[in-house]
């Protein structure tokens, strides 16, 4: 049997499969392309799984369905880890441009803490010192990254190695002190401030306040252009700095690339854009 034009049925039909296996072949080819290019423009984007050794949990923490105050490092919420953002570490990151675990602070490590140092890990606690630490819960919320570190003190953070756009994070006491071993559970103040001009400052925050536990407090706000640097200040409250196991859960910088990916497995508005251009 033959078509018009003299072609047999079989050759149409292998003829119409080669010109399948092309467009295909040419898809794969642009999603690698975009892939590539997403990485590219992302920087770093990192993952926790990248930063080393797990805390040591003296004190480990408990999902509950309701989290008790009277309970250490119990958790009733959550805050997973944001595979899209770049996270703030202390030790395994690097900087001025992060890498896979995230971006390290370029001031001296001896003023990242007050007390229970030398940080010898990220995503933990302060503990009770070296080989104590524990997973960073603040207000009965579980943050998967984070900072843990002991009042009075001090990170800077380059942001020289990426074009960042937003910070966002959550500060408060660590729920390993509050509060049978110390009444309110510590107070500090947090500052943040970006190449010299204060961007945010919390009020005295305590890990425990008329009985219940204090939630964390969110923070976010936006990166100049061509900003140079991010000065984080813990500082101990009025009563000293007895007790004052801080933290910041959740501390990251976002880039565009960042945050044009949209969550729960959407494909990114570039990709949308690009796909709109066909």
């Amino acid at each position: 049997m033959y078509l018009a034009y003299g072609v047999s049925v079989p050759v149409f039909v292998v003829l119409m499969q080669e010109q399948e296996v092309s467009k295909v072949k040419l898809l794969y080819s642009c999603l690698a392309i975009v892939i590539v290019f997403m990485m590219a423009v992302s920087g770093a984007w990192a993952l926790k799984a990248d930063c080393g050794n797990e805390p040591n949990r003296a004190k480990p923490i408990k999902e509950v369905n309701k989290e008790d105050v009277n309970i250490q490092n119990d958790y009733d919420k959550v805050v997973k880890e944001d595979p899209k953002a770049i996270y703030l570490a202390v030790i395994n990151g690097s900087t001025p441009k992060p890498n896979a675990c995230g971006l390290n602070p370029s001031n001296p490590l001896g003023e990242c803490t007050g007390w229970g140092g030398p940080l010898d890990m990220d995503n933990a606690t302060i503990g009770e010192g070296a080989g104590s630490r524990n997973d960073i819960v603040i207000g009965g919320t579980y943050f998967e990254r984070g900072i843990g570190t002991h009042a009075a003190a001090k990170f800077v953070y380059s942001l020289t190695g990426d074009k960042y756009k937003k910070f966002g994070g959550y500060v408060g006491m660590s729920d390993e002190k509050d509060p049978a071993e110390c009444g309110a559970g510590g107070s500090c103040i947090f500052i943040f401030s970006v190449d010299g001009k204060q961007v945010f400052k919390s009020d005295l925050l305590k890990g425990t306040d008329a009985g219940k536990n204090v939630p964390a407090v969110k923070v976010e706000f936006d990166i100049p252009n061509g900003a140079a640097e991010l000065l984080i200040e813990i500082t101990a409250g009025d009563d000293g700095n007895s007790c004052d196991h801080s933290a910041i859960g959740d501390a990251k910088l976002m880039t565009a690339a960042g945050l044009s990916v949209e969550p729960k497995n959407k494909a990114t508005t570039l990709w949308g854009s690009i796909k709109a251009s066909y």
